[in-house]
């Protein structure tokens, strides 16, 4: 079973494209340096709606998680939050088991 840690960012940056370039290109080498993290997802919101963009951070494990939330270089990252372009909203965080769902054969 592999895990996903969710940073849910409800609500819009001041400056959309600014903010995006920041996240992918300065924040994004930061969270890569995390021990055990296997993917990176950055789902942006497009149409309306309530949320800019999930990053979705994808582990083996529980344990695996742990350790990487835990670590200097999540410090780091954390840190660097603070230089983000302004965001008007709520960034949420939620670690979420992963279920694969196969397709049934018919």
């Amino acid at each position: 079973m592999s895990v996903a840690f969710l940073v849910i960012y409800e609500g819009q940056p001041e400056d959309p494209e600014l903010f995006l370039r920041y996240y992918v290109e300065k924040h994004v080498p930061l969270v890569w340096k995390f021990p055990k993290i296997r993917r990176i997802e950055i789902d942006r919101g497009v149409d309306g709606g309530d949320f800019f963009m999930i990053t979705r951070l994808t582990f083996d494990t529980m344990e695996d998680l742990r350790v990487a939330i835990h670590s200097k270089e999540r410090e780091h990252a954390r840190a660097d939050m603070k230089k983000f372009p302004p965001f008007n909203g709520i960034v949420r965080r939620q670690a979420m088991e992963i279920m694969d769902m196969p397709r049934e054969a018919n």
